[in-house]
């Protein structure tokens, strides 16, 4: 076979080199985890620089630990459920699915209009980009057993690397395997003495990839022969003497100037020479297992570790530490670089931009589960996956759906059920901005002249005059829901309470409520029901029930998104002419607990259309 590497990374650079003819499909550059055969985990697109908030979430029913594939308008990514996911770049929305039957951690890889991965049973799986419909699959041997059993934290498998027309990944056998992209057809297999986790890199006319034996290989690429090895400090030790894995190479490798960055669990971050293998220096994380693959850019190289619990940035050619960011959580995503931006996810749920020269952190975002998914940066919004089994997609300022959540420290007393407090850092913590009555009236003014896709989530019941003085379809709150916005309202219907001006409730009438809206609310109280999900509420990415109060009864003019224990509507949508998913949503929250909360969340991040599976797809 010719080895053709140079027309490969045309492909990367080249967006459209390798398109895909079928009508339908979208036209794709070849796409891989750390973005390009080298793995250097550079992109050379518009970054995030500051943060704007969340475009979208999509909920899967596993850990998200793949990495994404951004392809066009499309987001390919895995999940621990056994599901490698096709969703809408813009949206989230889910555009197939495909069951595997055994989890997914592997990063996808996209070419010729095959998106390739691997699952936890050892098969590798290439299927239609388009569709999802399998195209080959190529089963690996049985899994080679840990030296002394009790390694642990094996939650990576390797991801596959294509150049040109072939497929190369490594596998729990221990062999590194080279297919043929079209077909699946093995080309040539070399076997290693531990289970390979590492994702091999491709530079140089040659592969190189780390086993859990403690050795780094360099393979030709065209034969598979072995041009050398190096044994790292780890190889020698006894995983068993010292109760904790110090051999294995799990992370990664990156290509840079003729030479091979690795990282190990013994502690160590290597630079090889690329021709002989020789060492040229070696950088202690003290002790800290190095589990994150290192991105290089100019004459620096940026990793994180795990224990250590740091972020640093080394010069490429020595090793000496440039700079070190301490106080962040295990760190085993891998970063990713644009422009003077590195992003990196932590186990303390942490995606963090930092920026490359000072390695001050410029901004974060904080999810509920660990970010152990590698980010993705592809034209000013950041993709990554995390434990509490989401994808998420960050935009930077002015990009995306505008977020704001109502309280005002003027208000604070004037409260019934919800603890608004607590609310408002919920949804705070979540990148939606405070708004105060003053920055109300600002934003619903600004949505109403610009129509930018936008919510405001309610952590307040009371509506000041500014807002709406009186039950009126022209008021701005109304016409704010008339120009296409959206509201999530968790407290009894607005309006219907009157306060003096101590914050005590001193008046009641719950047809205002319906005056303003639209809406009959004659059947509403006080009295709390429990609330499940109906179909179109599960389809908006409500799992489970909630306590709920002042249902309405079910009516025309209305969605239902939950029912409570007598048959009434625990939450629903109005729509006023706007796009699908936004209008007023109605949801009544007993208590601010956390699951009342995710319930309202995920209302109040539905952006049309079906945002979580909710049923087996029976498309292979």
């Amino acid at each position: 076979m010719k080895h053709r590497l140079a027309v490969a990374f045309l492909g990367v650079l080249l967006p459209g080199l390798f398109a895909c003819s079928e009508p339908g499909v979208p036209v794709q550059q070849v796409l891989m985890f750390r973005g390009d055969p080298a793995h250097t985990g550079v992109y050379n697109t518009q970054g995030v620089d500051e943060l704007g908030g969340l475009l979208w979430r999509f909920s899967t029913r596993g850990a998200v630990r793949s990495s994404p594939a951004v392809s066009g308008e499309r987001v390919y990514i895995g999940s621990t459920d056994g599901n490698l996911y096709a969703l809408d770049r813009a949206t989230g929305v889910e555009n197939w699915r495909v069951d595997v039957s055994s989890p997914i951690s592997s990063s996808p890889a996209v070419a010729r209009g095959l998106v390739i991965f691997g699952s936890r049973d050892g098969a590798f799986h290439a299927v239609d980009s388009g569709s999802g419909r399998a195209a080959w699959r190529f089963d690996t041997g049985a899994l080679i057993p840990w030296e002394w059993g009790s390694e642990g934290w094996d939650v990576y498998t390797s991801s596959p690397v294509v150049v040109d027309s072939v497929v190369i990944f490594g596998a729990g056998d221990g062999v590194v395997y080279a297919l043929d992209l079209d077909t699946g057809t093995e080309i040539w297999r070399f076997a290693t003495e531990g289970r390979i986790r590492s994702t091999p890199a491709v530079g140089d006319g040659h592969v190189f990839v780390g086993s859990t034996d403690g050795i780094v290989y360099a393979l030709e690429f065209d034969t598979g022969e072995e041009t050398w090895r190096h044994a790292t400090d780890g190889a020698g030790l006894k995983s068993e003497d010292l109760r904790v894995d110090r051999k294995s190479i799990i992370p990664a490798l990156a290509v840079a100037d003729n030479a091979v960055y690795v990282g190990s669990r013994d502690g160590f971050m290597y630079a090889l020479d690329s021709s002989t293998g020789e060492r040229k220096w070696m950088a202690s994380h003290s002790g800290s297992w190095a589990m994150s693959a290192p991105a290089i850019l100019g004459n620096a190289i940026y990793a994180g570790t795990s224990d250590g619990r740091f972020v640093h940035k080394l010069d490429v050619n020595s090793g000496e530490e440039l700079w070190r960011l301490v106080g962040v959580g295990y760190t085993w995503s891998s970063p990713s670089i644009v422009g003077g931006t590195v992003y990196i996810g932590d186990g303390e749920g942490y995606l963090r931009a930092i920026d490359r020269d000072t390695g001050q952190e410029r901004w974060n975002y904080w999810v509920e589960g660990g970010v152990y998914s590698s980010p993705v940066v592809d034209g000013g919004v950041v993709f990554f996956g995390a434990d509490d089994g989401n994808v998420y997609a960050l935009h930077g300022e002015g990009v995306g759906l505008l977020r704001g959540v109502y309280w005002d420290e003027a208000f604070r007393d004037y409260q019934t059920l919800m603890p608004h407090l607590q609310t408002r850092v919920y949804f705070e913590q979540r990148g939606y901005r405070v708004l105060d009555a003053t920055a109300l009236q600002g934003f619903l003014e600004a949505r109403i002249a610009d129509r930018a896709p936008s919510v405001v989530v309610f952590a307040m019941e009371y509506l000041p005059a500014s807002i709406a003085a009186e039950p009126s379809d022209t008021v701005l709150f109304r016409r704010y829901l008339d120009a296409g916005g959206k509201v999530v309202w968790l407290g009894p219907p607005p309006l219907a309470l009157g306060w003096n001006e101590e914050g005590r409730i001193n008046a009641y009438d719950i047809g205002r409520a319906t005056t303003l809206l639209g809406v009959d609310h004659s059947s509403a109280n006080f009295d709390f029901y429990g609330s499940a999900p109906t179909e179109l509420g599960d389809s908006w990415g409500l799992e489970r029930g909630w306590l709920s109060t002042f249902s309405i009864d079910v009516a025309d003019g209305i969605e239902v998104l939950g029912v409570d224990e007598n048959g009434r509507a625990g939450a629903w949508v109005k729509n006023f002419g706007g796009p699908a998913g936004t209008g007023y949503i109605g949801m009544g929250l007993h208590r601010a607990t956390l699951t009342n909360l995710e319930a309202a969340y995920v209302t109040a991040e539905h952006r049309g259309g079906r945002q979580r599976p909710s049923a087996r797809s029976d498309e292979k």
